[in-house]
């Protein structure tokens, strides 16, 4: 099966569990909604591995693995697995999963192939998106009684500067963190319930980033992680995950994905409250005309 067939296959597969895993009747404890994130950002391949697999990448005892998939209605793992394998089945046996593949034309160019890969990614994070794990992550985001703090590695400090810029615009309170071995750790002694540290760790993740997030979690700050479908160790402790694809026709990775993330973010949070949002661009665009006058 070629790759980008996998990747439509893993997205239509297994409808019927992710709606259990969605149920919003299901009253999740935090350390089942941490499994439920787990098993939600690499679907349906997570739900794959063994048991202690799955407690060690959640962060949580086996017990409450097992808890987890009988308050779904399954009678243990085993019996969850078993149902996963069977719809894997029934879809890859379809006619619709036999029917579709990629239209790759020979005479495609680089640039034309590129941009399919491009538009393929964007289908899948829509396919994958469901709204109340999304607003979970505004409502972080959106909650002005905690400062926004944005850092990424060497390559995804861009996406990280973009989202600290746009949210500022929208709220107050946003900080970027241009990761400085010298001086960056000491803004760990402020940090707290008070602080939602924003981090993109994308594969080859970066130790001293995510030793960073790792004391700011310790500290009490909320910690929203962006990263690939592979995700960093930070996701064992991580508040939200917001997975995206990086895949790409150039050698490096591609952060379009990511970054349409942050821009829905941003639109989700200004919509928020939208008379505090315009009075703000207001503010902001007299601050700046006042500087350029005076300057």
């Amino acid at each position: 099966m070629r790759e980008f067939d996998k990747k439509v296959f893993i997205s239509m597969a297994n409808k019927m569990l992710k709606e259990k895993l969605y149920d919003s009747r299901l009253k999740f404890t935090a350390k089942e909604d941490k499994i439920c994130q787990i098993l939600l950002a690499n679907y349906p391949t997570a739900g794959l591995s063994t048991v202690a697999d799955l407690s060690e990448r959640a962060g949580v005892s086996v017990p409450t693995v097992l808890r987890f998939f009988s308050k779904l209605g399954f009678s243990g793992y085993t019996d969850f697995q078993k149902s996963l394998v069977e719809e894997i089945a029934d879809q890859f046996n379809s006619p619709l999963s036999l029917f579709r593949e990629r239209a790759v034309e020979a005479e495609d160019t680089i640039y034309q192939s590129t941009m399919r890969t491009q538009a393929s990614a964007l289908e899948q994070l829509d396919a994958d998106f469901h709204e109340r794990d999304f607003d979970a992550t505004i409502d972080m985001l959106a909650d002005e009684r905690a400062t926004i703090h944005c850092m990424g590695g060497r390559f995804s400090h861009v996406v990280a500067e973009r989202l600290a810029q746009h949210l500022a615009q929208v709220r107050p309170g946003v900080r970027l963190l241009a990761f400085n071995p010298c001086n960056t750790p000491d803004l760990l002694v402020d940090y707290n319930e008070h602080v939602t540290l924003v981090v993109f760790d994308f594969r080859r993740y970066q130790p001293q980033v995510i030793h960073f997030a790792h004391m700011a979690h310790a500290r009490g700050a909320r910690i929203v992680l962006f990263t690939d479908r592979w995700q960093s160790p930070i996701a064992k402790f991580a508040n939200r995950i917001l997975i995206s694809p990086v895949e790409s026709n150039s050698p490096f990775d591609s952060w379009i994905p990511a970054i349409a993330q942050t821009d829905a973010i941003v639109a989700s949070v200004a919509d928020r409250s939208t008379d505090k949002t315009r009075k703000r661009l207001a503010a902001i665009e007299a601050v700046r005309e006042e500087f350029m006058d005076g300057a």
